[in-house]
C-alpha cells in the first residue's frame, strides 16, 4: 500500500511540474512577443516621425511644450509696445492649426507669467507694497483708483485683470460717481500708457509665426517673449472694445452729465489713437440725433474738432453722416443737425469729389422737401446754405444743378427772406461761373429790396454782399440806376447801421461804375423853381397813341413780357416825375427802352423799365440831413462826388448797443469763439472798430483834449460832453 501511494505522488509531482513548465512558456512567449510588439511600435512611431520631419526627432517634440521658468519673461516698467517685437506682425494669412497651437502655449506661459509676478510680489516685503496690497482691496474709492493706475503703469503685461477691475466699475449701475471715477481712470492709462500711437492692436494670428523660430534665433526665452507678449496684445484688444461698448452704453444714460463725459472720452481717444476709431465715429455720429439739442450740438462742435485735428478724415466722416441722415427711423431734427455739421466743414479744391458728394446729398433732401412742400423750414436755409458754400470746390456736371434752376426761382418767392437770400447766392453763384447771369435773377433780386423781412434779418451782411456783386457783375447801367434808387428809398424805414451799410454799397458802386455818376449831376440846382418845357405836337401825338404789347409768356421773369395797354396824355411836361400806366413785364423788344419812358415809376417789377435813368438820387439829400451824424456824413461825402473810407463794419459799429457800450468804462470781453475748429474761417473777420477797446475812453483826459476835428462825428456828443463836465 505505501508503494502505491508513493507512486501516486510521483505522478502528481510530474503532472505538477508539466503544468508550471506549460505555463512558465507561455509567459515566455508573450513576454518575446510584447517585446516584439512594442519594438514594432516604437518603429513605426520612429518612421512616421522622420516622414514628417526628417533630421529633427527631438526638436519637434519640444516646440509646443510648455516648460515653466522660475524667472520672469518680461521684465516691468516701461511702455509695452516699445519693444522691438511687440510690433512684429504680418498681414499674411497665416495655417489655423499652427495658430492655435502657439495659443495654447501662449495662453500657458502668459498664466505662468502672471502669477510669477503675483507670488513674488507677495514675497516682497516693504511698506510700499504692504500699502498697495491693502489699498487694492480696502481702501477708499479714489485711493483703490490711484493704486491700481500705478500697478498697471509699473507692469502692464502683468495686470491685465486691473484692467478688466476698472471696465467692470465702469458697466456698473449701482453708482454713478465710482464708474465716473472708473471712466476717467481708463482713459488716463489707454491715453498715457496702454495704446500705441501709430498703429492699432493686432490679434493673436496676425503675427509671423511661420518665421517665429527664424525671428527669435533659435532663442527659446526669446520665443516665449514674443509669446507673451502677442497674447497679452490679443487679451487687451478684446478688453479695449469691451470698454468701447461700455462707453457707448454710457453715452444713451438718462443724466446729461453722464452722456457729456462718455462723449467727450470718446471723442478724446478718437482724436489720438486709431484703435476702435470706426465705433468711436459711430459712436459721436449718432449723437447727433440726440433727442436733448444740447448732447446734438456737443456732438457737432466735437465732430468739427476731430477734423480740424485730422483733415484727413472728412470723407470718412462724410460718408458716415449720410449714413445717418438716410437712416429710415431718423428724426427730422436729427437730419437738420446733420446737415448744419455738413455745411460747416471746410472743403478745398484738392477735395473737389467731396463737394460733390454733398452737392448730391443737399439736392436729394431739397427736392425732397420741396415735393413735400415744406419749403418755409429751416432745413431748407441749411441745405441751400450747404449748396452754396460746396459749389465753388465742385466738378460735377453743371447739369444737376440747372435741373433745379426752376425750382430755385419759384423757391425765392415763396420762403422767408433768409431762405431766399441763399437761394438768390446759389443762383449768382451758378449764373456767374457761365459768365451768364439772366435778367429773371436781377428781376427776383429788384423785388426782394422790398421784403419786408429785410429790416428785422440776421443777414444784412450777406444781402448786401450779393448786391454788392450782382451790381458789380451788371454790364447794363440803366439797371444800375434803378438798384441804387430802390437801395436809397428802402433805407427810410431801415436801422442807422444798414443805411451806413447801403451808403457804403453805392460809393463802391459808383466808383466801380464811373457812368452812374451822372445821377448826382442831374437835378442839383440851387433854386426851387420848376422848369417847364413845351411839348412837340410830333411827341404828343406819338404819346397818346395806344401801345399794346403781345402776350409772350415766356420761361424766364422779364425775358417775356404780357399783353398790357399803355395810354399816356401829356398836355405839359415838367422834371417832376408823373405816374404812367405801364406793364409789369417787359416785352423783348423793348430791352432798350421806349421813347414814353421819361418818367420813374418806382413800383416797377423789371428794373430794365422802371425809368430810373431819367431821375436823379434825390434820396441822398434827404440822408444828409439824417439825425445820425455818421449817416449824413457818408451821404454828404457821396453828394461831393468823393468816396466813403471807412475800415469797420457799418451794421455793427452803429447799433444802439454799441453807443451804449461807450457808457462802461471798462474793457468788453473778448469772444474767443470756436478757436480749434475750422468753422472759424467762415466767421466775419475781426476788424479794428470804432469801439474797440484799444481806443481811448471818452472820460479819459487825452481824449477830451483832442481836437473836435479830430474826433469821429459818432463821439462828438461825447466829446462836447466830458469837455463841459
Amino acid at each position: 500500500m505505501k508503494i502505491k501511494q508513493k507512486k501516486e505522488s510521483e505522478k502528481i509531482d510530474k503532472k505538477g511540474k508539466k503544468k508550471k513548465n506549460k505555463e512558465l512558456k507561455e509567459k515566455i512567449q508573450d513576454g518575446k512577443s510584447g517585446k516584439i510588439g512594442k519594438q514594432k511600435l516604437i518603429q513605426d512611431n520612429k518612421i512616421s516621425s522622420t516622414s514628417e520631419l526628417p533630421g529633427r526627432k527631438t526638436k519637434h517634440q519640444d516646440i509646443f511644450e510648455f516648460q515653466p521658468k522660475q524667472y520672469l519673461l518680461i521684465k516691468p516698467g516701461g511702455k509695452w509696445y516699445e519693444a522691438d517685437y511687440a510690433s512684429e506682425h504680418t498681414s499674411e494669412p497665416q495655417d489655423e492649426s499652427l495658430v492655435s497651437q502657439y495659443k495654447n502655449l501662449a495662453k500657458q506661459l502668459y498664466e505662468h507669467e502672471t502669477n510669477l509676478y503675483t507670488s513674488k510680489k507677495n514675497i516682497q516685503k516693504g511698506a510700499n507694497s504692504a500699502w498697495m496690497k491693502t489699498v487694492v482691496t480696502t481702501g477708499t474709492l479714489a485711493d483703490r483708483m490711484a493704486a491700481m493706475t500705478l500697478l498697471i503703469q509699473d507692469a502692464p503685461v502683468h495686470g491685465l485683470h486691473f484692467v478688466e477691475v476698472l471696465i467692470n466699475q465702469i458697466k456698473k449701475k449701482g453708482s454713478r460717481r465710482q464708474s465716473g471715477m472708473a471712466l476717467n481712470t481708463m482713459k488716463e492709462l489707454i491715453i498715457s500708457d496702454l495704446l500705441p500711437d501709430n498703429r492699432k492692436l493686432q490679434t493673436f494670428s496676425q503675427h509671423p509665426f511661420k518665421q517665429l523660430e527664424e525671428l527669435a534665433s533659435g532663442n527659446k526665452d526669446a520665443r516665449d517673449r514674443r509669446l507673451i507678449m502677442w497674447y497679452f496684445e490679443h487679451l487687451f484688444k478684446h478688453h479695449f472694445a469691451e470698454f468701447v461698448q461700455a462707453l457707448e452704453i454710457l453715452t444713451h444714460d438718462n443724466v446729461q452729465a453722464t452722456k457729456t463725459v462718455a462723449l467727450a472720452t470718446a471723442h478724446e481717444i478718437l482724436c489720438i489713437k486709431p484703435e476702435q476709431e470706426k465705433a468711436l465715429l459711430i459712436m459721436l455720429v449718432n449723437k447727433l440725433g440726440d433727442p436733448q439739442y444740447k448732447m446734438a450740438t456737443k456732438a457737432s462742435y466735437l465732430l468739427e474738432t476731430l477734423l480740424h485735428k485730422h483733415p484727413n478724415m472728412k470723407t470718412v466722416v462724410c460718408c458716415e453722416v449720410e449714413r445717418l441722415l438716410y437712416r429710415p427711423n431718423i428724426s427730422l431734427k436729427a437730419q437738420y443737425y446733420a446737415v448744419c455739421f455738413l455745411n460747416q466743414m471746410v472743403l478745398s479744391h484738392e477735395k473737389s469729389d467731396l463737394a460733390g458728394k454733398l452737392i448730391t446729398v443737399y439736392f436729394s433732401f431739397f427736392h425732397a422737401y420741396v415735393k413735400k412742400a415744406e419749403i418755409d423750414s429751416k432745413m431748407l436755409s441749411a441745405l441751400l446754405s450747404g449748396v452754396n458754400r460746396a459749389f465753388p470746390y465742385s466738378k460735377m456736371d453743371d447739369g444737376k444743378i440747372m435741373e433745379q434752376m426752376d425750382t430755385l426761382f419759384k423757391v425765392v418767392h415763396v420762403v422767408n427772406f433768409t431762405t431766399s437770400v441763399h437761394a438768390l447766392m446759389l443762383l449768382f453763384q451758378v449764373m456767374d461761373s457761365k459768365q451768364a447771369i439772366s435778367n429773371r435773377y436781377y428781376v427776383a433780386l429788384y423785388r426782394k429790396l422790398l421784403d419786408p423781412g429785410l429790416a428785422q434779418s440776421s443777414k444784412q451782411a450777406m444781402f448786401l454782399n450779393l448786391l454788392y456783386k450782382s451790381l458789380k457783375s451788371d454790364i447794363v447801367l440803366r439797371r444800375i440806376r434803378a438798384f441804387l434808387k430802390r437801395i436809397l428809398q428802402i433805407t427810410c424805414g431801415q436801422t442807422p447801421g444798414f443805411i451806413c451799410g447801403a451808403l457804403y454799397l453805392i460809393s463802391e458802386i459808383l466808383k466801380q461804375k464811373p457812368g452812374v455818376q451822372v445821377l448826382l449831376q442831374e437835378q442839383w440846382e440851387s433854386d426851387e423853381e420848376e422848369h417847364f418845357r413845351d411839348v412837340d405836337d410830333s411827341d404828343e401825338d406819338k404819346c397818346e397813341e395806344k401801345m399794346v404789347n403781345k402776350s409772350h409768356e415766356g420761361k424766364e421773369y422779364g425775358d417775356a413780357g404780357e399783353e398790357e395797354e399803355m395810354v399816356v396824355k401829356n398836355k405839359t411836361a415838367a422834371i417832376k416825375p408823373q405816374s404812367i400806366v405801364s406793364g409789369s413785364w417787359l416785352h423783348h423788344k423793348n430791352q432798350e427802352g421806349g421813347k414814353c419812358l421819361q418818367t420813374y415809376d418806382p413800383l416797377h417789377r423789371n428794373p430794365l423799365s422802371c425809368g430810373a435813368d431819367h431821375v436823379g438820387l434825390w434820396e441822398l439829400k434827404k440822408l444828409s440831413e439824417h439825425f445820425h451824424p455818421s449817416v449824413a456824413l457818408f451821404a454828404t461825402t457821396i453828394l461831393q462826388g468823393n468816396r466813403i473810407q471807412y475800415s469797420g463794419d457799418p451794421l455793427q459799429d452803429f447799433t444802439l448797443m454799441r453807443f451804449l457800450d461807450r457808457f462802461v468804462y471798462r474793457n468788453p470781453k473778448q469772444s474767443k469763439g470756436k478757436g480749434n475748429t475750422d468753422s472759424i474761417v467762415m466767421q466775419p473777420k475781426q476788424r479794428l472798430l470804432l469801439n474797440d477797446p484799444h481806443k481811448l475812453p471818452v472820460n479819459s483826459q487825452k481824449f477830451i483834449e483832442r481836437e473836435e476835428s479830430q474826433i469821429p462825428v459818432d463821439e462828438i456828443f461825447f466829446h462836447r460832453y466830458y469837455k463841459k463836465t
